[in-house]
This record gives structure tokens, sequence and C-alpha cells, in this order.
């Protein structure tokens, strides 16, 4: 039953990773982990139901992670894989959250 547990919240991580990539809905996130699953199949092993050990492989698989990934606990979420592009979440410096014109304008000290 352990298993399962750490399998459950490891698919867990994975879909937030996609989430936050821009992948949100189960069926994009389904199609992203290459149709192991369908999106009903997803949502019932989130709230509780069983995650086989051919799905926890395939995820494996598709995120480039280590065979036995999905049965071990881990606390933070795996990279998510250049298959499926890198999305930027939000700015990364300071300097690209300003407009164009607040950077032009700004008195910078030499």
């Amino acid at each position: 039953m352990l298993r399962q547990l750490h399998r459950r919240q490891n698919l867990s991580l994975i879909l937030s990773v996609l989430e936050l990539a821009g992948i949100s809905t189960l069926q994009a996130q389904a199609d992203a982990l290459g149709n192991i699953a369908t999106a009903r199949k997803l949502s019932r092993m989130l709230i509780g139901g069983n995650v086989p050990s051919m799905f926890a492989r395939g995820a494996e698989h598709a995120f480039g992670l280590k065979r036995g990934w999905m049965d071990l606990p881990h606390n933070a979420p795996p990279p998510l894989p250049a298959r499926l592009g890198v999305v930027a979440v939000g700015p990364t410096s300071v300097a690209e959250s300003l407009p164009p014109s607040a950077c032009e304008e700004a008195d910078v000290p030499a």
C-alpha cells in the first residue's frame, strides 16, 4: 500500500510540473504523458484509484526518470522534459518585470 501512496504523490508532482508548464487539463496532461492513460484514469488515480506498474513505468519514461522513481518518496518535482518545451512562469529578473520605458528612463548611478 505504501508503494501506491508514493505513486499517487509522485503522479501529483508530475502533473503539477505539467500544469506549471501550461499543460493544465487532464486531457492535455494525458497527451503529454504519451497517452499511457486517459484523462478519466488520471483523475481516478489521483483520488485514490490504483496506479498500475505499467503506468508508473510509462510516466517515468515520458519524463526521462529512472525506473522505480514513481515507487519512492520525493519532495521535489521532476524537471520538465525538453520535448515538452520550457514555458516561463514569470519574469526571471526585476528588469524583465518592468515595462521597456521604465528601463530607459531609470537613473542608474555609474
